[in-house]
């Protein structure tokens, strides 16, 4: 590829033909790791954090070493858009490996055929898709899986999973696909007309300096950089040696539930309750927007207050506050509200391309725009296929499953790029809203059997690959990569990335055995089938009071969002309110408050100035905890052992 330049005049050589490949060689190992972390040894949990710190580690290494090569070899060294790409290329497919991904997707496989018991009926039940080639049913591939076996590389070993690895294998690729056909379509509009920021892309940018910015005064040559820096590296460095010398004393700074003291009712019913003081967090939350922080940490607090009025109102015994229904109702909102601001670029868009004519901004799109509307058109009805075809699901379900899940990733994707969420642990899918508002009745037994199967898709979305799509072109972008390089570098790490985590996940499986792990393996693999056979057996009727929440919270989040539009010092912003109710912004409320409380008064009382000049000591404390902490989570799964885990508790 010809050499390019950045908008500073450097020349970039971009997503070069080694760029890509050094990104593709990175990501079977990544993966590896990761899973070797997250289900294994429990020595950290990357992809349950929106900015994995596995590939923040990778860029970092690749950066330094790329220091010496500048040094010694300056042909051979990388250049900034280079390296941007390999980790934009390693962020995506981790996510594409990640815990709530193609690990939950891998792990279902040979379940039904190893938990059916009397009691579940799951033979009975599944007969069908037991004798389909979607699951692994040998027996002796079942039981190597779940108890463990010698290796996995005889014809005789790897044969059952062949077919259903290569089936799901195309769904999945289809899938992200589509994710980044929907980014490309979004991306202009929300960088140049909407101008969001991609807080996320912040630090990874910083790392991806050229040689001498990065040993200068913004990063290794400020003195402000390595006070944070120390503090990160000491903190994780002095608990590591505790976890494995526990004599040795130790600073806690991971999640303790102090809601544990609460014994008695109302307060009991707050449920876990957090305290911590993660290094990173705090380092990430100084870079991300004041009213985004004080919305989180204050909704955190709204909705603990709404679970001890439901219960001393004497609500409770109906489920209420509903939280799942009504963050459902936020998550809707906020994506729908997107689409809705930008409904004219869309629709002149679209219209442009049905004329047969070229848009304006053409050129600097990610993909032709005819081209991408015509892939993603197909990559859907591809999706809609085998849904119907394999999964035999009714079609009005399949479509209406698949237009909320892209909706709720939308929505993830919106919150990460305008403010950097720092995790979206959002557990309730399309198929527990689905049954919500019609109930089960309302589907065929096929169809619930078929969509329980996509349980990976939709268990908790902390993985979901569609936002790392759009940082990446966004990062790259600022690094002088052109949009159509970075798809390209994307689609490459997407066909890698899907291979090679069915890949970990079978050898991890042969090798050690999930049932034998202390991890939620079993639990992540049976919800594929439990929920099915709960609603087949015995099925449920619309749940007013839930469809009820689920319209407040898309009326309220619509209601937050016209206010912020219409008054600047509106200071609740909905996405507070849609994130804060989730399990890991309660692990992570305390940093952002943190956060909040100095990034507040350092803008208050000294002013933009010092604010701008005590960001290396913030991304000192991201880059420290991300070093060694990822380096204790290395020597753990290279010398097998249980390490000190800095995320998430």
């Amino acid at each position: 590829m010809s050499t390019l330049e950045r908008s500073d005049g450097v020349p970039t050589r971009g997503a070069s033909l080694r760029a890509v490949i050094i990104g593709a060689a990175l990501i079977p190992p990544n993966i590896f790791w990761v899973q070797s972390m997250e289900l294994i040894w429990n020595s950290g949990q990357p992809t349950m954090l929106s900015l994995f710190f596995n590939a923040v580690f990778t860029l970092l290494v690749l950066s330094l070493l790329n220091l010496l090569l500048r040094w010694r070899l300056p042909r051979w060294a990388l250049d900034p858009g280079e390296l941007v790409v390999v980790y934009a290329m390693v962020s995506l497919g981790s996510a594409v490996g990640g815990h709530d991904f193609l690990q939950v997707l891998a792990i279902m496989l040979p379940t039904a055929s190893y938990f059916a018991t009397a009691e579940n009926r799951w033979a009975e039940v599944f007969a069908d898709e037991l004798d389909s080639s979607l699951l692994v049913t040998d027996p002796t591939a079942v039981s190597d899986f779940w108890e463990g076996a010698s290796h996995v590389y005889t014809l005789a070993d790897m044969s059952p999973w062949l077919t259903p690895v290569a089936i799901w294998s195309g769904f999945v690729i289809c899938l992200l696909a589509a994710m980044l056909c929907i980014n490309s379509l979004i991306w202009r509009r929300w960088t140049d007309e909407e101008k969001l920021s991609y807080p996320l892309t912040e630090i990874p940018t910083r790392i991806a300096s050229p040689g001498m910015q990065l040993i200068g005064p913004e990063m290794l040559g400020n003195r402000l950089f390595w006070i944070g820096f120390g503090l990160a590296a000491g903190v994780d460095l002095l608990n590591g040696f505790a976890h494995l010398y526990p004599g040795l004393p130790s600073i806690k700074v991971t999640a303790q539930n102090f809601g544990a003291g609460f014994s008695t009712y109302p307060w009991r019913a707050m449920g876990h309750t957090w305290t911590s003081f993660y290094p990173f967090a705090i380092g990430l939350g100084y870079l991300m927007p004041q009213d985004f922080l004080f919305s989180c940490w204050f909704f955190y607090w709204f909705w603990k207050a709404e679970m001890v009025m439901t219960w001393m109102t004497g609500h409770h015994h109906g489920g209420m506050p509903h939280v799942n229904e009504q963050t459902f109702g936020a998550y809707m909102g906020i994506a729908l509200f997107a689409l809705w601001t930008g409904r004219h670029y869309f629709a002149d868009l679209l219209g442009t391309v049905l004329r047969g004519r070229v848009p304006p901004d053409e050129s600097r799109q990610a993909l032709p725009s005819r081209l991408g509307i015509g892939l993603l058109i197909a990559f859907l009805a591809a999706l809609i296929w085998f849904m119907t075809a394999l999964l035999r699901v009714d079609l009005p379900a399949a479509l209406i499953y698949l237009v909320i899940y892209l909706i709720v990733s939308l929505a993830i994707t919106r919150m990460r790029a305008e403010f950097g969420l720092p995790v979206h642990d959002f557990f309730y899918g399309p198929l527990s809203m689905m049954v919500t508002v019609a109930g089960s009745s309302a589907f065929s037994d096929r169809s619930l059997k078929g969509l329980g199967q996509l349980i990976w898709m939709e268990r908790m979305q902390r993985s979901n690959p569609m936002p790392h799509g759009i940082e990446g072109l966004s990062l790259c972008e600022r690094r002088g990569v052109p949009g159509s390089q970075t798809m390209l570098a994307m689609a490459i790490a997407v066909v890698v990335g899907t291979f090679a985590a069915f890949w970990a996940m079978v050898q991890l499986g042969t090798t050690h055995g999930f049932v034998s792990q202390s991890t939620d393996s079993p639990y992540l693999a049976m919800g594929g089938f439990s929920r099915a056979a709960r609603w087949v057996r015995v099925p449920t009727t619309a749940h007013t009071g839930k469809l009820a929440a689920l319209g407040v919270g898309g009326a309220f989040t619509i209601v937050l969002l016209l206010l912020r539009q219409r008054y600047l010092w509106w200071p609740f912003h909905p996405v507070g309110f849609a994130a804060s109710s989730m399990w890991f912004i309660g692990l992570l409320w305390l940093p952002m408050f943190v956060a909040w409380l100095v990034k507040g008064t350092i803008l208050r009382y000294a002013g933009h100035k010092l604010y701008a000049r005590l960001i290396p000591v913030f991304v000192g404390l991201v880059i420290g905890e991300f070093l060694v902490g990822g380096l204790w989570g290395l020597v753990g799964a290279i010398g097998r052992f249980t390490t000190y885990r800095f995320w998430s508790y």
